[in-house]
């Protein structure tokens, strides 16, 4: 039995969603998801012990959910958590695996922290806190402003620890089959109104299955739908700067896997990539560190965000 979770209004497209709670200049809606609202199914009871293939451990929905103690189904694949990471500290800071999970895979609504550097982390942190950088939920910006900086090396430390897994399937197709956002932000296809809608410019990510991720599991699988032709004409872009940018290898290393200058950039969610550039094009991003972006992103046109962000994530660490 699965946490089912139905929209109340699964007609809504993506042009009619509302906005996010904090504005990224440019970035579209689907990129930054709101909050949705949603219905549990009655048959399901949230106290009942789930399992996830491979783990003796088993959790509830109740505890699942619970921001402050993040479910670790496999404990001996990790070195133990900071108190932080998985209890948080309460009342208002969650516990980061609770969003990013155990493994550092994250979700789309959130992001992929494996293979990121312990540096680059404390950086990103200090901006959320002093406002540099905004996150679209606003999640990250109020409880980053509670960390004492050790516990900002902390976190960032442990996450750096994690070895980074492929775990996305990226497909160009025409089409895509109709979803809705829940209540977590997060993007599923709509079981009861099935049907299929053009992909336009779009990235939409969908978990592979949708009870394995509302279980929290540290390793699940999603799949990214691109627009026809993206991959292709975002490699041309990362690779040469195709005439409009420069190429992402100068500050992110060969294989895009990270430098003293510049995070890791292949492997994750499209739309957390679409975001991202967006912020650096429209200011959201301002750190001293982010400035360095802002001449790179400002002739991408959205369709070229689209196809960078579809490239990077068909390519796996």
């Amino acid at each position: 039995m699965i946490f089912i979770h139905i929209l109340v209004a699964l007609t809504l497209t993506y042009s009619t969603l509302t906005l996010a709670d904090n504005a990224i200049l440019g970035a579209p809606e689907w990129s930054t998801p709101a909050r949705g609202v949603a219905i549990e199914n009655p048959n399901f009871d949230p106290n009942l012990k789930q399992t996830v293939a491979g783990s003796s451990l088993q959790y509830s929905q109740v505890e699942i959910d619970n921001k402050f103690s993040a479910p670790d189904w496999f404990p001996e694949k990790h070195d133990p958590m900071p108190n932080v990471v998985q209890f948080g500290k309460k009342p208002k800071v969650w516990a980061c695996a609770s969003c990013h999970l155990a493994s550092g895979q994250g979700h789309p609504e959130s992001s992929t922290l494996a293979g990121l550097s312990e540096t680059y982390m404390v950086q990103q942190l200090k901006a959320f806190a002093s406002g540099q950088r905004v996150d679209y939920s606003g999640h990250m910006n109020r409880m980053a402003t509670l960390l004492t900086e050790e516990e900002m090396q902390e976190v960032s430390k442990w996450f750096a620890s994690l070895t980074p897994t492929s775990f996305i399937t990226v497909k160009e197709v025409a089409k895509v089959p109709k979803t809705y956002v829940d209540e977590t932000r997060m993007r599923q296809i709509d079981l009861v109104n099935k049907a299929e809608e053009p992909i336009r410019n779009r990235i939409i990510e969908v978990p592979q299955d949708k009870g394995e991720i509302h279980k929290r599991a540290p390793y699940g699988e999603f799949i990214i739908y691109v627009p026809i032709g993206s991959i292709k004409r975002g490699e041309a872009l990362v690779k040469t700067g195709n005439g409009k940018t420069i190429p992402c290898a100068s500050c992110h290393g060969a294989d895009l896997s990270g430098s003293t200058i510049g995070p890791a950039i292949a492997g994750n969610f499209g739309i957390y990539t679409v975001r991202q550039l967006h912020g650096f094009k429209g200011g959201t991003r301002a750190s001293s560190q982010s400035v360095m972006m802002a001449p790179v992103v400002a002739s991408l046109s959205d369709e070229d965000i689209v196809d960078i962000a579809a490239y990077l994530s068909s390519v796996s660490l």
